[in-house]
């Protein structure tokens, strides 16, 4: 049902594009890769929930299937992430991701209705509505690669992803984002918004 709802609105299920982001907590995108890793020979699934403007990525998830649970868990993560800095999710939080299965399900899409976010879809086939995760993976994939082929069991590439992430999170600079890291940047914008609501 969700996905003939999705192919009568076309286009206009991209919100994302329709919306000025001009702020952390505006909206979250989603989408999920392939790593492969064990000189090649195993794959895994990652998916991530990232802050457009802030980049901070609130949720991640490893998996060895591509299964609905790998961007549950990955979302459930992102909105305790968000609570613990802000207290609730802001009313009409974006969440932005393809129109694949996984994203379509009742489960994803009742937990984000249920969490007071609004759902954007990027149209079928085309990568380039989602250019921030697009960027994101091209990165790590570069980045990491030996990292990658030198991990030879699932158990290691999930302790490296979660410990890149929180590297990823607190230390790596975005010029987008001042010149800083992500959780600085975030911090940064919400000790100015509690200032301005004094």
């Amino acid at each position: 049902m969700i996905k003939k709802i999705l192919i009568s609105l076309s286009d206009r299920a991209n919100l994302l594009i329709r919306t000025a982001i001009t702020e952390p907590f505006q909206a979250i995108t989603s989408d999920i890769t392939e790593i492969y890793f064990n000189s090649g020979k195993d794959k895994a699934y990652f998916a991530v929930h990232k802050d457009v403007f802030g980049q901070m990525v609130y949720g991640w998830s490893i998996k060895k299937s591509m299964e609905a649970n790998l961007i549950m868990d990955s979302l459930k993560m992102a909105k305790q992430s968000i609570g613990k800095l802000i207290k609730r999710i802001p009313n009409k939080l974006l969440c932005h991701q393809d129109q694949g299965s996984q994203y379509t399900g009742y489960s994803y899409v009742d937990f984000v209705l249920k969490s007071n976010m609004r759902l954007s879809y990027s149209t079928p086939g085309t990568p380039t509505d989602n250019p921030g995760q697009e960027s994101f993976f091209g990165r790590l994939k570069e980045e990491c690669q030996d990292e990658f082929n030198e991990t030879i069991t699932f158990k290691e590439l999930e302790k490296f992803i979660n410990k890149r992430m929180k590297y990823y999170n607190r230390k790596r600079i975005h010029t987008s984002a001042d010149y800083q890291s992500p959780i600085k940047f975030t911090k940064l914008f919400i000790k100015k918004l509690s200032l301005a609501c004094r």
